[in-house]
């Protein structure tokens, strides 16, 4: 019998929902697969788009290359996702990712589906092979303790003309003019500027594109020559949604996320509910979702 485990932060398995995952492992043994997965309670709101109805697949690639020329390539199981016109979101996806994403690939049945549903107030977690439902409050702006003037998306314009989310009081009071100047003054620090890429069509929907490049000069981080990286998003107005990012890093190599099959007609309302069959528990803290997946 073999076990793995992976672990990472929240933030580093955050997607595009509020999916907090902690840790994943899984046992292999002659009779299949069987894994678990710990979550941990929800300390972010959910961002709610409706009148946007739409599903899609979400696929990632990954390619590094190595200083001696060896090309690294990966490319992750399809995520299905799918939102409604009151803003409910679903999301299918892998349970494995990274250096287990092989035994993701061979077994079908390690799926998280996550169902956000900002009409009930409620978030689901559970999985195909598992007739359990874990239910959590989602939280509000209020109960995570930002301030009212904060609330409801409240932003302020951008030196772009676009808008920005407004700065909490505690944030801009540590920008003092000399702290400003301090950064400005400082010859490490990254040089940053912003491209219009115009739109295009991508997989039927139009998009506006958008290139920021980030450089480091010498020094900055050790290097003895400039660090160029760049992040490359085209954002559909209409879907409210990024279609295609491309993030291209010399220290990490390319990635790419692209939503591709994408459908606006209205989902499947059964969809955004727990299957048939399946208990709900009542979660206020760390939970534990399992599967299995007979060879």
């Amino acid at each position: 019998m073999n076990r793995f485990l992976a672990s990472c932060s929240c933030a580093l398995l955050f997607s595009a929902f509020a999916l907090c995952q902690i840790s994943t492992s899984i046992t292999t043994s002659p009779g299949g697969m069987h894994g678990s997965a710990t979550f941990g309670p929800l300390n972010h709101g959910v961002r709610v788009i409706a009148g946007a109805p739409y599903s899609a697949e979400k696929v990632e690639a990954h390619v590094q290359t190595l200083a001696d020329g060896t090309h690294i390539s990966q490319t992750f199981p399809a995520t299905k996702i799918y939102r409604d016109s009151m803003g409910r979101t679903r999301e299918e996806r892998p349970a494995l990712r990274g250096p287990l994403q092989r035994h993701a690939i061979e077994s079908k049945g390690m799926t998280i589906v996550e169902i956000n549903d900002p009409v009930a107030h409620f978030q689901y977690i559970f999985t195909l092979t598992d007739p359990i439902a874990h239910r959590q409050e989602l939280p509000t702006e209020k109960s995570l303790g930002i301030p009212p003037q904060f609330q409801n998306g409240h932003s302020a314009a951008s030196s772009t003309g676009g808008t920005e989310p407004a700065a909490p009081p505690a944030v801009r009071a540590v920008g003092s003019l000399a702290g400003a100047r301090r950064v400005v003054d400082d010859p490490d620090r990254p040089q940053f500027s912003t491209e219009d890429l115009g739109t295009q069509i991508i997989e039927g929907i139009q998009a506006e594109g958008r290139r920021q490049t980030t450089t480091w000069p010498v020094g900055a981080i050790g290097n003895d020559r400039p660090v160029t990286n760049t992040n490359e998003t085209w954002r559909s107005p209409d879907l409210k949604e990024i279609i295609l990012s491309k993030s291209d890093d010399p220290r990490n190599g390319e990635s790419t996320n692209k939503l591709v099959n994408i459908n606006r007609s209205e989902p499947d309302p059964s969809l955004f509910e727990v299957p048939p069959g399946y208990t709900v528990k009542e979660e206020t803290g760390e939970f534990t979702v399992s599967w299995s997946s007979p060879r």
